[in-house]
């Protein structure tokens, strides 16, 4: 039993696991590392390179790196053999691992870390990943509050470990108060680029205000396994700019400049992107989705929730600020008010850092350590060879494809 989660300098050490993606959760875990001014915790982040990925691997901002650790995982490896490694990696130290997807969850199952474990559950995949893996988690935080009732319904005899905490978004009161009233309407979409973000949505919406007589320029930022077909759609178009950030920082220097953020997704949990465009003074024109857009939004007041898929809500929305520029001006203030009242950076990592504490310094032993299970296909075993593993799959990918998700 670990009875007390100190590394050697006294610190309590967090190492928060992601995958290697461009996208808000990255960009979550880097403010909570980055405007941690707690001394006594030290926060780390390794990251996941997952062979085959599709999608655009993350900008770590430069002040992260002395902190960041990559980690190559192969899901078609030997599980025995990669997941062993990757729980080494995280046995370096005692304390917490912040969990942000299944690849650490499913090591769990079979591996032993000196770490209890805080899964943070963005959205209802997340959800899906708590109700299967639930027996290794020591404790849950929510960002919403959609998400944390959700919780508590699945897990009533856990309720003193489940946790609702938004998450902080960095601004800066001075900058706001420079924002620049454009005279052509700037529109910015920030995201991943895939379908469920409703990239394909924006085109439409672009054809339709030109018709009304609105041109506007776009700024597309992000990247993602559609952003060439995104580009091939827009090809005829000269009032739009595609952006891959290089960090943050760049980011919220877009979303500065920009009046509207055009939101077309269908599927959210809390979105970063639209927190961070609103701290800017970017009103958001999102779609109407449970959890935390409907939490933060009040319509018509700090930005405008539009229904799934309803292509004229958001072009009237765009048409009603267009219009009424006095109407987008006050809209602005207060997305940006709403962002420093309930998301402040440096308060809301100082209360993440208090829950990730009450696990350290816990006497408990982690819950995983109660859990031995079979991980894997027939072609995972502790016994065969990585390499042959390796071989039989490539040889009958379909005998052998049924792995655990």
């Amino acid at each position: 039993m670990i009875k007390n989660h100190r590394n050697d300098s006294g610190r309590f050490n967090v190492v928060h696991c992601i995958v290697n993606n461009l996208g808000g959760i990255t960009s979550l875990t880097q403010n909570l590392i980055r405007y941690n001014t707690n001394q006594s915790v030290h926060q780390e982040l390794l990251a996941l390179n997952i062979t085959d990925n599709k999608n655009e691997p993350a900008q770590f901002d430069s002040i992260i790196a002395e902190n960041l650790e990559e980690f190559i995982l192969n899901p078609k490896d030997n599980w025995y053999n990669t997941y062993n490694q990757l729980a080494i990696a995280f046995s370096k130290d005692s304390g917490v691992l912040v969990s942000n997807d299944q690849f650490d969850l499913i090591m769990l199952q079979a591996f032993n870390i000196p770490r209890k474990v805080v899964q943070l559950v963005h959205d209802p995949y997340n959800v899906e990943l708590s109700k299967k893996f639930n027996a290794v988690i020591d404790g849950f935080i929510a960002h919403n509050r959609d998400i944390y009732n959700q919780l508590i319904n699945l897990f009533p005899e856990r309720s003193l470990d489940i946790h609702y905490q938004p998450y902080g978004i960095p601004f800066d009161e001075k900058r706001i108060l420079s924002k620049v009233k454009n005279k052509e309407l700037k529109l910015l979409y920030l995201g991943r680029h895939d379908k469920e973000k409703g990239i394909y949505d924006l085109f439409e919406i672009n054809t339709r205000l030109i018709a009304k007589g609105i041109v506007a320029q776009w700024y597309i930022l992000g990247k993602g396994p559609e952003t060439e077909s995104l580009k091939n759609q827009w090809s005829s178009q000269q009032n739009v700019t595609f952006i891959l950030a290089r960090d943050n920082d760049e980011v919220l220097d877009y979303a500065m400049k920009c009046d509207i953020l055009v939101f077309p997704t269908k599927f959210e949990g809390s979105p970063v992107a639209m927190l961070e465009a609103m701290s800017m003074g970017c009103v958001p024109v999102v779609t109407n989705l449970p959890g935390g857009i409907a939490e933060t939004i009040d319509n018509a007041e700090n930005g405008f929730k539009c229904n799934i898929d309803k292509i004229d809500e958001f072009i009237n929305a765009i048409e009603l600020l267009n219009s009424n520029r006095e109407l987008l001006h006050n809209m602005q203030i207060k997305s940006h008010a709403t962002v420093a009242s309930g998301f402040n950076v440096y308060k809301n990592t100082n209360l993440y850092v208090d829950v990730f504490k009450k696990y350290a310094t816990s006497s408990d032993s982690p819950r995983h350590h109660h859990v031995s299970l079979k991980i894997g296909s027939r072609l995972d075993q502790k016994w065969l060879p990585s390499f042959l593993t390796l071989i039989l799959r490539k040889c009958n990918p379909f005998k052998f494809s049924k792995i655990q998700k």
